[in-house]
């Protein structure tokens, strides 16, 4: 098979892509052998691109253990969680500022917005592919590639949790949250600064209010899970500018 990238950057995609999905779950070995052999590609690039998921931070390399996909605690998850909102908030200024200019991404933006609305209710990868492309691509709409880089190295990791938290509820739970993001498309059309700065924190309290039950409970039960998630998110939208 041919590839129009490096087998380097190929095999590094394919294995993120099979991290994120849950096809190597955290704390599972990755073993060069089966990698390459899986790829139909030689094992150096495998090698290579390993270590590189070890310097993102997806996977840790373990004296005598080799290399396993990371796990993370659920202070960790919510440290990854709060830079995320740390760069939405920082991109929104300049992406309003941009939106004149950039009216592809916005319109990338808005078909991603509209799948997702509309997104089969067993198809987990996917959601979690278009939650990932959305968000990225609203940070992109801020102009700066620096922090784009830096914010989907973040979402390598943080994306592990997303389809954690998707695979173990159904996704129509997830569909109020999935339709705010046609919420945001229009927020960015209104060039409505302040209504957007306080959306996106509003946006992610289903996130943090599963980390939270997670951290008090361990094992999760899904109905509790999701009624956590809703009052958190009913919380955020009555409380006072």
């Amino acid at each position: 098979m041919e590839h129009t990238e490096s087998l380097l950057d190929y095999a590094f995609r394919e294995m993120r892509t099979r991290i994120q999905n849950g096809t190597y779950p955290p704390g599972s070995k990755l073993s060069t052998q089966e990698i390459s052999d899986s790829l139909g590609i030689s094992r150096t690039p495998v090698v290579s691109a390993i270590n590189r998921l070890v310097a993102h931070g997806l996977a840790v390399a373990l004296p005598r253990r080799g290399v396993i996909v990371a796990d993370f605690s659920p202070q960790q998850l919510k440290e990854i969680i709060e830079v995320r909102e740390m760069f939405e908030l920082y991109a929104v200024k300049r992406a309003i500022q941009n939106i004149d200019f950039s009216q592809e991404l916005l319109d990338e933006m808005e078909q991603v917005a509209i799948e997702l609305a509309g997104i089969d209710s067993e198809n987990y990868n996917l959601a979690t592919e278009l939650e990932i492309r959305f968000h990225t691509l609203f940070v992109t709409l801020a102009g700066n590639s620096q922090l784009t880089k830096l914010y989907i190295n973040n979402w390598n990791i943080g994306s592990m949790f997303q389809i954690f938290m998707l695979s173990k509820m159904p996704l129509t739970k997830h569909q109020p949250s999935f339709d705010q993001h046609l919420e945001i498309i229009q927020l960015l059309k209104d060039k409505n600064e302040a209504a957007l700065l306080e959306f996106i924190p509003y946006h992610l309290t289903p996130v943090y209010g599963a980390i939270e039950w997670i951290t008090r409970n361990g094992n999760m039960d899904m109905q509790d899970l999701y009624r956590i998630m809703a009052a958190k998110a009913e919380e955020k939208k009555k409380a006072p500018l």
